[in-house]
């Protein structure tokens, strides 16, 4: 009965490896059967701990290389270096999952070994994503964990953990992998259980632990001093975030570079966050201090205010749908992480995020997304173009919340080249941009190719350019996949596509008009 039980097993666990299936930890057995997760596929032979030891600074890298994900705006606006963790913050059904699965398979061909977990999804949901990653190319790269929607949240923060594993084995083993959690609600729930339990334990329980002194000592708090000022990692925190940050750092900084001496692998980190940043609100002026005002100017200024604290309050308020996280909690989030890309919410966000069939489009918020790795991340083809655009964005918003007049025609040239900016970055989902796409696109939009033409058809123009650079000149496209690098060649040859393209558009234009 042993022999026909091992050979069973070892039949179910080649098709596992055959297929990467995912793996259910509530299987029968008395817990999850790891060796026929799928990641035997990747080359693994040994696992690591579920919360494991973090990398010393000693032993880490800079983030000087890019792990680039064919999603146009995040390459462009956040670039992902290996070895960060970048978060993906939305609301309910803004698309942070597709974002996710298209950077998956952005990395065809990268030598780059992706690990999901997956603890919103429906089984029936998941197994269609992964058919799409099979489909695409990706699957055998690719090792997933997952625990259902209602699976107990030990079951989850397990998953969650047991993918950063499978993520550091590569990584010490000298490959580069890269980590998506589909939810870090887990790791934030079990805080705020972890809290509660240690409060039925008593006062002096729940402030033992995670602050220490220059000797590695705990540092002992008391009701009196836990709101007091403590130095955390070069930070000066109240003992009670300390304790917090420590806790949700055992995950983040998993995520690292390491040295050469070490294999120079790398495990990269993109959690998807469910919730929203802080909305910027700001404590409410005291009028009374305007003594130059007149009454009238002070109701004027009120009612704007009220205005404004009400928007405020409406999106405070959408902020807390079904299932997302606390917005405290979220700018927690942020200040561990090396960057962040915010989502705008749905068109039509339904109540919960398991209610929506198919890839999510998404949009990012150039304003609210920021890499504090800078750009390192960029490979050189991006390095001069990539940033200039964010400067562009930031230029239009500025003269749109500033212009006295609205109808002035510098704001309107302003907004009507910002348009055209974020119209070039949309993607349709399930379809990553390679970089030499992007270098022809950001390119074409910042040597003017694109003024004359209508946002909504900035997709299609570029479209068009691609398909005649590949028919006419598909070396431009190929130097640059191959160096990563734009130069004077490739340029020359990208610009004569586009003006030729332009010219045949307007000649295509002057003959409908004298038909």
């Amino acid at each position: 009965q042993q022999q026909q039980q091992q050979q069973g097993g070892q039949q179910q666990q080649q098709q596992q490896q055959k297929n990467v299936v995912l793996t259910s930890w509530d299987e029968e057995g008395g817990g999850p059967d790891l060796a026929g997760s799928g990641i035997s596929a990747l080359g693994l032979e040994r696992l690591k701990p579920l919360i494991n030891q973090q990398v010393a600074m000693k032993n880490r890298e800079q983030i000087t290389e890019s792990l680039f994900t064919g999603v146009k705006a995040l390459d462009t606006l956040t670039p992902l270096g290996r070895g960060a963790s970048l978060l993906v913050i939305g609301p309910n059904n803004s698309g942070k999952t597709t974002l996710a699965l298209d950077a998956i398979q952005g990395q065809i061909g990268s030598g780059m070994r992706c690990v999901l977990a997956s603890t919103t999804l429906t089984a029936d949901r998941l197994q269609q994503r992964l058919k799409d990653l099979e489909t695409a190319g990706c699957l055998s790269q690719t090792a997933v964990f997952y625990a259902a929607p209602d699976a107990a949240l030990g079951t989850k923060l397990a998953t969650v953990m047991a993918a950063a594993a499978a993520g550091e084995r590569v990584r010490d083993e000298g490959g580069h992998s890269l980590v998506i959690l589909d939810d870090l609600a887990p790791l934030s729930n079990t805080w705020d259980k972890l809290v509660l339990a240690l409060a039925d334990l008593g006062q002096e329980k729940l402030r033992e632990g995670l602050i220490k002194d220059e000797s590695g000592h705990d540092v002992a708090l008391s009701p009196q001093t836990e709101q007091e000022l403590v130095d955390y990692e070069g930070m000066l925190v109240s003992g009670a975030v300390a304790q917090r940050r420590g806790f949700f750092s055992i995950l983040f900084l998993r995520a690292a570079k390491l040295h050469s001496s070490f294999g120079g692998g790398s495990m990269t980190l993109l959690p998807l966050v469910p919730g929203r940043p802080a909305s910027g609100t700001k404590q409410a002026l005291d009028l009374s201090k305007y003594t130059t005002l007149s009454e009238e100017q002070k109701g004027k200024l009120k009612q704007v205010l009220e205005k404004r604290k009400a928007a405020e309050a409406a999106v405070l308020a959408a902020s807390t749908g079904p299932g997302e996280v606390k917005t405290e909690t979220v700018e927690e989030f942020i200040s561990i992480s090396d960057g962040q890309v915010v989502l705008e919410p749905g068109m039509s966000a339904p109540s919960s995020s398991t209610s929506v069939k198919g890839p999510v489009p998404y949009t990012i918020n150039p304003k609210l997304s920021v890499t504090r790795i800078g750009s390192r991340a960029y490979y050189k083809a991006l390095e001069l173009m990539a940033p200039q655009i964010r400067l562009e964005l930031a230029q239009a918003e500025d003269a749109r919340k500033f212009a006295a007049n609205q109808d002035d025609p510098i704001v309107k040239r302003y907004e009507a080249y910002s348009q055209r900016i974020l119209a070039s970055l949309q993607q349709q989902p399930g379809h990553p941009v390679p970089l030499e796409d992007l270098v022809v696109i950001l390119f074409g939009i910042q040597n003017g190719f694109a003024d004359t033409i209508h946002p909504k058809d900035v997709g299609n123009f570029f479209a068009e350019a691609l398909q005649h650079i590949r028919k006419e000149n598909s070396k431009v496209l190929a130097d640059i996949a191959a160096s990563k690098q734009l130069t004077a060649a490739s340029e020359k040859g990208i610009r004569k596509a586009l003006e030729l393209l332009l010219k045949q558009r307007g000649a295509q234009s002057g003959g409908a008009s004298a038909a």
